[in-house]
């Protein structure tokens, strides 16, 4: 059974009542089943283990409860765990590109106990996080994709990420690319004396 760190458990839950309310929190966890209720009920340490099927239960009846038919809810509330991990204690580890490829796959082993991350390419502008021999839903592949975004972007340069290959589709491992848009000239540094 693969898990994850109580840490991205209680990622959602403060996603969940940040974004809803309180209210809305205890909706969601009323509607959880056995087994992902347990985890839910009780008290979650940030660095125990967890079933990622627990994370994945409360993904999907959040959205079901708050969102339906909202595509972004699961790639919001990655970007929203992104920043909030980055500005807890990842930020060094996350601070440049050269320091992103050099400790990403470090990084997927103090959330996850299952599967690997290989990061590819040398573009600082362009790069590609491979996910390998990791049990992935849609929920997670849309979370992955908003983990992506905010733990590269910044304010002056925001970043987006595509989902180049998925296991769901039959490919071997998932794949994103990351990228950011490029700068915009900023009209008050126009050169032109106009």
């Amino acid at each position: 059974m693969a898990c994850v760190r109580g840490r991205d458990l209680l990622d959602a839950i403060d996603f969940v009542h940040e974004s809803y309310g309180a209210s809305a929190l205890e909706h969601v966890v009323a509607r959880l089943a056995e087994p992902a209720l347990s985890c839910f009920r009780g008290s979650i340490r940030e660095v125990a283990w967890y079933p990622l099927d627990a994370l994945v239960a409360f993904l999907r009846t959040a959205q079901a409860t708050l969102a339906p038919g909202d595509s972004g809810f699961c790639r919001r509330q990655g970007r929203y765990a992104a920043q909030r991990q980055r500005e807890a204690f990842l930020g060094v580890m996350v601070a440049t590109a050269e320091s992103r490829a050099m400790t990403a796959p470090t990084i997927w082993r103090m959330f996850y106990d299952t599967g690997h991350l290989v990061v590819a390419g040398g573009d600082p502008a362009r790069a590609r996080g491979q996910i390998h021999a990791f049990p992935t839903t849609p929920e997670l592949c849309e979370r992955f994709r908003g983990i992506w975004e905010g733990m590269v972007s910044t304010l002056d340069q925001p970043a987006s990420a595509t989902e180049t290959r998925c296991v769901l589709r039959g490919d071997a491992f998932c794949e994103f690319e990351v990228s950011f848009a490029p700068e915009t000239a900023n009209p008050a540094q126009d050169s032109s004396g106009g």
